[in-house]
Protein backbone atom coordinates (compact mmCIF):
# COMPACT_ATOMS: atom_id res chain seq x y z
CA UNK A 1 0.00 0.00 0.00
CA UNK A 2 1.36 3.44 -1.05
CA UNK A 3 1.81 5.87 1.60
CA UNK A 4 0.21 8.97 1.43
CA UNK A 5 2.65 11.99 0.27
CA UNK A 6 3.13 15.08 2.87
CA UNK A 7 0.84 16.95 0.49
CA UNK A 8 -1.91 14.88 0.58
CA UNK A 9 -1.29 14.87 4.23
CA UNK A 10 -1.88 18.74 4.88
CA UNK A 11 -4.85 18.77 2.41
CA UNK A 12 -6.81 16.12 4.86
CA UNK A 13 -5.58 17.71 7.99
CA UNK A 14 -6.78 20.99 6.35
CA UNK A 15 -10.22 19.16 5.88
CA UNK A 16 -10.52 17.40 8.96
CA UNK A 17 -9.68 21.03 10.85
CA UNK A 18 -12.63 22.99 9.16
CA UNK A 19 -14.58 20.17 9.84
CA UNK A 20 -14.33 20.27 13.27
CA UNK A 21 -14.54 24.05 13.39
CA UNK A 22 -18.00 23.97 11.70
CA UNK A 23 -19.05 21.16 14.53
CA UNK A 24 -17.85 23.50 16.61
CA UNK A 25 -19.63 26.38 15.59
CA UNK A 26 -22.73 24.33 14.93
CA UNK A 27 -22.91 23.28 18.40
CA UNK A 28 -22.04 26.71 19.90
CA UNK A 29 -24.97 28.17 18.25
CA UNK A 30 -27.78 24.98 19.15
CA UNK A 31 -26.38 25.37 22.48
CA UNK A 32 -27.05 29.72 22.46
CA UNK A 33 -30.48 29.27 21.06
CA UNK A 34 -31.46 26.96 23.60
CA UNK A 35 -29.84 29.35 26.41
CA UNK A 36 -31.85 32.45 24.82
CA UNK A 37 -35.11 30.43 24.42
CA UNK A 38 -35.16 29.17 28.19
CA UNK A 39 -33.88 32.62 29.43
CA UNK A 40 -37.11 34.40 27.87
CA UNK A 41 -39.33 35.25 29.51
CA UNK A 42 -42.95 34.92 28.40
CA UNK A 43 -45.63 37.64 28.72
CA UNK A 44 -48.26 36.75 31.40
CA UNK A 45 -52.39 36.83 29.57
CA UNK A 46 -53.75 39.96 31.46
CA UNK A 47 -56.40 39.09 33.54
CA UNK A 48 -59.73 41.06 33.43
CA UNK A 49 -60.26 42.35 36.99
CA UNK A 50 -63.86 43.73 37.43
CA UNK A 51 -65.02 45.92 40.18
CA UNK A 52 -67.73 44.41 42.31
CA UNK A 53 -70.80 46.25 43.62
CA UNK A 54 -69.55 45.62 47.31
CA UNK A 55 -66.41 47.20 46.26
CA UNK A 56 -67.91 50.15 44.94
CA UNK A 57 -70.18 50.96 48.07
CA UNK A 58 -66.86 50.48 49.95
CA UNK A 59 -65.37 53.26 48.36
CA UNK A 60 -65.08 56.46 50.80
CA UNK A 61 -65.44 60.23 49.33
CA UNK A 62 -61.83 60.65 50.26
CA UNK A 63 -60.91 57.93 48.40
CA UNK A 64 -62.64 58.85 44.82
CA UNK A 65 -61.59 62.58 45.12
CA UNK A 66 -57.95 60.93 45.28
CA UNK A 67 -59.00 58.57 42.55
CA UNK A 68 -60.29 61.37 40.34
CA UNK A 69 -56.84 63.17 40.61
CA UNK A 70 -55.17 60.31 39.33
CA UNK A 71 -52.67 60.51 36.65
CA UNK A 72 -54.36 57.22 34.98
CA UNK A 73 -57.36 58.29 32.35
CA UNK A 74 -58.61 54.55 33.37
CA UNK A 75 -59.19 55.31 36.81
CA UNK A 76 -60.47 58.38 36.70
CA UNK A 77 -63.01 57.42 33.79
CA UNK A 78 -64.25 54.60 36.41
CA UNK A 79 -64.07 56.82 39.36
CA UNK A 80 -66.31 59.27 37.45
CA UNK A 81 -69.04 56.00 36.32
CA UNK A 82 -69.02 55.40 39.93
CA UNK A 83 -69.50 59.12 41.23
CA UNK A 84 -72.38 59.31 38.43
CA UNK A 85 -74.28 55.92 39.45
CA UNK A 86 -74.07 57.34 43.14
CA UNK A 87 -75.42 60.72 42.47
CA UNK A 88 -77.93 58.95 40.06
CA UNK A 89 -79.70 56.73 42.65
CA UNK A 90 -79.47 59.24 45.68
CA UNK A 91 -82.17 61.62 45.03
CA UNK A 92 -80.75 64.43 47.72
CA UNK A 93 -77.78 64.67 44.92
CA UNK A 94 -80.27 65.19 41.92
CA UNK A 95 -82.32 67.84 44.18
CA UNK A 96 -79.38 69.80 45.05
CA UNK A 97 -78.13 69.70 41.14
CA UNK A 98 -81.48 71.23 40.58
CA UNK A 99 -81.09 74.06 43.36
CA UNK A 100 -77.85 74.81 41.65
CA UNK A 101 -79.60 75.35 38.06
CA UNK A 102 -82.40 77.93 39.97
CA UNK A 103 -80.07 80.07 40.93
CA UNK A 104 -78.95 83.76 39.56
CA UNK A 105 -75.78 83.02 39.29
CA UNK A 106 -74.20 82.21 36.46
CA UNK A 107 -71.66 80.62 37.77
CA UNK A 108 -73.44 78.32 39.79
CA UNK A 109 -75.94 77.36 36.90
CA UNK A 110 -73.22 76.26 34.92
CA UNK A 111 -71.81 73.64 37.33
CA UNK A 112 -75.14 72.56 38.20
CA UNK A 113 -76.41 71.86 34.97
CA UNK A 114 -72.58 70.19 33.03
CA UNK A 115 -73.01 68.05 36.16
CA UNK A 116 -76.57 66.87 35.11
CA UNK A 117 -75.59 66.54 30.96
CA UNK A 118 -72.71 64.60 32.33
CA UNK A 119 -74.69 62.06 34.39
CA UNK A 120 -77.59 62.01 31.95
CA UNK A 121 -78.21 60.01 29.29
CA UNK A 122 -81.54 57.83 27.39
CA UNK A 123 -81.42 55.41 29.76
CA UNK A 124 -80.98 57.52 32.80
CA UNK A 125 -83.14 60.57 32.29
CA UNK A 126 -85.94 59.10 33.56
CA UNK A 127 -84.60 59.09 36.43
CA UNK A 128 -85.23 63.16 36.78
CA UNK A 129 -88.55 62.91 34.81
CA UNK A 130 -90.12 65.31 37.18
CA UNK A 131 -92.49 68.47 36.97
CA UNK A 132 -89.70 69.79 39.31
CA UNK A 133 -87.00 69.33 36.75
CA UNK A 134 -88.77 70.89 34.12
CA UNK A 135 -89.61 73.72 35.98
CA UNK A 136 -85.67 73.99 37.09
CA UNK A 137 -84.31 73.82 33.43
CA UNK A 138 -87.21 76.37 32.03
CA UNK A 139 -85.78 78.87 35.55
CA UNK A 140 -82.61 78.26 34.22
CA UNK A 141 -83.56 79.25 30.54
CA UNK A 142 -85.12 82.43 31.66
CA UNK A 143 -82.08 83.52 33.40
CA UNK A 144 -80.06 82.64 29.89
CA UNK A 145 -82.55 85.60 28.24
CA UNK A 146 -80.02 88.18 29.64
CA UNK A 147 -77.04 86.91 29.99
CA UNK A 148 -75.74 87.39 26.86
CA UNK A 149 -77.43 89.04 23.63
CA UNK A 150 -79.17 86.19 21.03
CA UNK A 151 -79.03 86.19 17.95
CA UNK A 152 -82.08 86.56 15.97
CA UNK A 153 -83.16 84.37 14.10
CA UNK A 154 -81.59 83.44 10.63
CA UNK A 155 -83.23 80.95 8.10
CA UNK A 156 -79.73 80.07 6.50
CA UNK A 157 -78.28 79.11 9.64
CA UNK A 158 -78.75 77.35 12.80
CA UNK A 159 -77.58 79.18 15.80
CA UNK A 160 -77.08 76.54 17.91
CA UNK A 161 -73.39 76.81 18.73
CA UNK A 162 -73.64 80.42 19.38
CA UNK A 163 -75.85 79.73 22.37
CA UNK A 164 -74.45 79.87 26.02
CA UNK A 165 -73.35 76.59 27.42
CA UNK A 166 -75.65 76.77 30.61
CA UNK A 167 -78.50 77.46 27.83
CA UNK A 168 -77.28 74.66 25.49
CA UNK A 169 -76.84 72.23 28.62
CA UNK A 170 -80.49 73.08 29.65
CA UNK A 171 -82.25 72.56 25.92
CA UNK A 172 -80.16 69.10 25.97
CA UNK A 173 -81.35 67.95 28.75
CA UNK A 174 -85.11 68.50 27.77
CA UNK A 175 -84.78 67.18 23.99
CA UNK A 176 -83.88 63.76 26.14
CA UNK A 177 -86.57 64.46 28.28
CA UNK A 178 -89.53 64.77 25.27
CA UNK A 179 -87.96 62.49 22.73
CA UNK A 180 -88.58 60.15 25.89
CA UNK A 181 -91.88 61.47 27.55
CA UNK A 182 -93.28 63.75 25.45
CA UNK A 183 -94.53 67.39 25.37
CA UNK A 184 -96.78 67.25 28.55
CA UNK A 185 -94.32 68.42 31.11
CA UNK A 186 -92.94 71.55 28.70
CA UNK A 187 -96.64 72.42 28.50
CA UNK A 188 -97.27 72.64 32.34
CA UNK A 189 -93.72 74.20 32.33
CA UNK A 190 -94.75 77.38 30.55
CA UNK A 191 -91.94 76.47 28.56
CA UNK A 192 -93.52 78.42 25.29
CA UNK A 193 -94.43 81.57 27.44
CA UNK A 194 -91.42 81.95 29.82
CA UNK A 195 -87.87 81.24 26.93
CA UNK A 196 -89.40 80.55 23.65
CA UNK A 197 -91.71 83.65 22.92
CA UNK A 198 -88.94 85.36 23.66
CA UNK A 199 -86.37 84.20 21.69
CA UNK A 200 -85.98 86.72 18.72
CA UNK A 201 -87.64 85.63 15.91
CA UNK A 202 -88.57 88.95 14.37
CA UNK A 203 -89.77 92.44 15.25
CA UNK A 204 -93.11 92.36 13.99
CA UNK A 205 -96.08 89.92 14.88
CA UNK A 206 -96.23 88.55 11.30
CA UNK A 207 -92.42 88.43 10.73
CA UNK A 208 -92.26 86.46 14.21
CA UNK A 209 -95.04 83.52 13.00
CA UNK A 210 -93.20 83.34 9.36
CA UNK A 211 -89.65 82.61 11.20
CA UNK A 212 -91.35 80.43 13.33
CA UNK A 213 -92.88 78.35 11.12
CA UNK A 214 -90.19 78.38 9.06
CA UNK A 215 -87.91 76.97 11.89
CA UNK A 216 -90.51 74.20 12.11
CA UNK A 217 -89.37 72.67 8.57
CA UNK A 218 -85.63 73.18 9.13
CA UNK A 219 -83.51 70.29 11.31
CA UNK A 220 -82.21 71.86 13.72
CA UNK A 221 -81.31 71.50 17.50
CA UNK A 222 -84.78 74.15 18.78
CA UNK A 223 -87.07 72.50 16.53
CA UNK A 224 -86.95 68.98 18.42
CA UNK A 225 -88.65 70.71 20.98
CA UNK A 226 -90.93 73.33 18.80
CA UNK A 227 -92.37 70.11 16.53
CA UNK A 228 -93.58 68.54 19.68
CA UNK A 229 -94.86 71.45 21.27
CA UNK A 230 -96.65 71.90 17.74
CA UNK A 231 -98.02 68.48 17.81
CA UNK A 232 -99.85 68.64 21.57
CA UNK A 233 -103.01 70.87 21.27
CA UNK A 234 -102.20 72.22 24.74
CA UNK A 235 -98.88 73.13 23.12
CA UNK A 236 -99.98 74.52 20.20
CA UNK A 237 -102.85 77.06 22.05
CA UNK A 238 -99.24 78.26 24.23
CA UNK A 239 -97.97 78.83 20.65
CA UNK A 240 -101.07 80.98 19.57
CA UNK A 241 -100.78 83.00 22.49
CA UNK A 242 -97.08 83.49 21.84
CA UNK A 243 -98.23 84.73 19.00
CA UNK A 244 -95.93 82.65 17.01
CA UNK A 245 -98.39 80.70 15.36
CA UNK A 246 -101.67 82.15 13.40
CA UNK A 247 -104.75 81.43 15.53
CA UNK A 248 -106.81 80.08 12.40
CA UNK A 249 -103.96 77.23 12.00
CA UNK A 250 -104.16 76.13 15.22
CA UNK A 251 -108.73 75.78 14.51
CA UNK A 252 -107.77 74.14 11.10
CA UNK A 253 -105.39 71.81 13.28
CA UNK A 254 -107.88 71.15 15.84
CA UNK A 255 -110.06 69.42 12.83
CA UNK A 256 -107.15 68.02 10.91
CA UNK A 257 -105.02 66.46 13.21
CA UNK A 258 -101.13 66.14 12.96
CA UNK A 259 -101.50 61.87 13.49
CA UNK A 260 -104.34 62.55 10.39
CA UNK A 261 -101.15 63.93 8.10
CA UNK A 262 -98.87 61.04 9.04
CA UNK A 263 -98.79 58.93 6.41
CA UNK A 264 -99.69 55.04 7.73
CA UNK A 265 -97.94 52.36 5.54
CA UNK A 266 -98.14 54.36 2.12
CA UNK A 267 -102.14 55.38 2.15
CA UNK A 268 -101.99 59.49 3.07
CA UNK A 269 -104.87 61.02 4.80
CA UNK A 270 -103.78 64.74 3.97
CA UNK A 271 -100.68 64.78 2.18
CA UNK A 272 -101.77 61.87 -0.74
CA UNK A 273 -104.41 64.93 -2.26
CA UNK A 274 -102.49 67.83 -1.80
CA UNK A 275 -100.34 67.36 -5.23
CA UNK A 276 -104.16 67.78 -7.23
CA UNK A 277 -104.80 70.88 -4.96
CA UNK A 278 -101.71 73.00 -5.90
CA UNK A 279 -102.35 76.14 -8.07
CA UNK A 280 -99.09 76.16 -8.81
CA UNK A 281 -96.05 73.63 -9.81
CA UNK A 282 -97.97 70.83 -10.15
CA UNK A 283 -95.30 67.99 -9.98
CA UNK A 284 -95.84 64.69 -12.92
CA UNK A 285 -95.66 61.50 -10.51
CA UNK A 286 -93.13 59.60 -12.35
CA UNK A 287 -91.81 57.45 -9.81
CA UNK A 288 -92.34 54.01 -9.35
CA UNK A 289 -94.81 52.84 -6.90
CA UNK A 290 -92.12 50.98 -4.43
CA UNK A 291 -90.55 54.60 -4.43
CA UNK A 292 -93.34 56.11 -3.94
CA UNK A 293 -94.67 53.96 -1.20
CA UNK A 294 -91.08 54.62 1.08
CA UNK A 295 -91.95 58.62 0.55
CA UNK A 296 -95.29 58.30 2.09
CA UNK A 297 -94.74 56.02 4.87
CA UNK A 298 -91.65 58.14 5.70
CA UNK A 299 -93.04 61.78 5.46
CA UNK A 300 -94.88 63.97 8.32
CA UNK A 301 -96.69 67.19 6.38
CA UNK A 302 -98.44 69.88 8.09
CA UNK A 303 -100.76 72.51 6.10
CA UNK A 304 -100.36 76.30 7.47
CA UNK A 305 -102.93 78.48 5.32
CA UNK A 306 -105.26 80.85 6.82
CA UNK A 307 -108.08 80.65 4.68
CA UNK A 308 -107.28 83.98 2.59
CA UNK A 309 -105.26 82.64 -0.51
CA UNK A 310 -105.56 79.59 -2.41
CA UNK A 311 -103.21 75.99 -1.15
CA UNK A 312 -99.83 76.38 -2.66
CA UNK A 313 -96.87 74.41 -2.37
CA UNK A 314 -95.16 76.75 -0.12
CA UNK A 315 -98.30 76.40 3.07
CA UNK A 316 -97.25 72.90 2.78
CA UNK A 317 -94.13 71.94 5.68
CA UNK A 318 -93.17 68.45 4.44
CA UNK A 319 -90.35 67.01 6.72
CA UNK A 320 -88.69 63.25 5.83
CA UNK A 321 -87.72 61.04 8.36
Amino acid sequence: MAAISPAAQDRLFIFGLGLATFAVIGVMRQMLIHYRDTAAIPPSENKPQYITQAVEDSLKVSTLEKLLDSPNFCIQETTAIIVCERALHDGVTIDVLLWYITRPDHRLREKGIRALTMIMNSSTVKIIEKPDTYAALVKSLEYSITDYPHNAYDPEWDNWNLRDVVEQGCLLVLIQLVNKFGAEGLVKARFVERWLAKEPWGASDEERQTNFVHSLQKNTRLSELCIPLFRERPGRRQLVKAKLVPELIERETEQTTVSDIRMINGEGTAGEDFEGMFVEGRRRRDQSSEDENIRRRHREAMVLNDGTRPLGRGDIIQRES
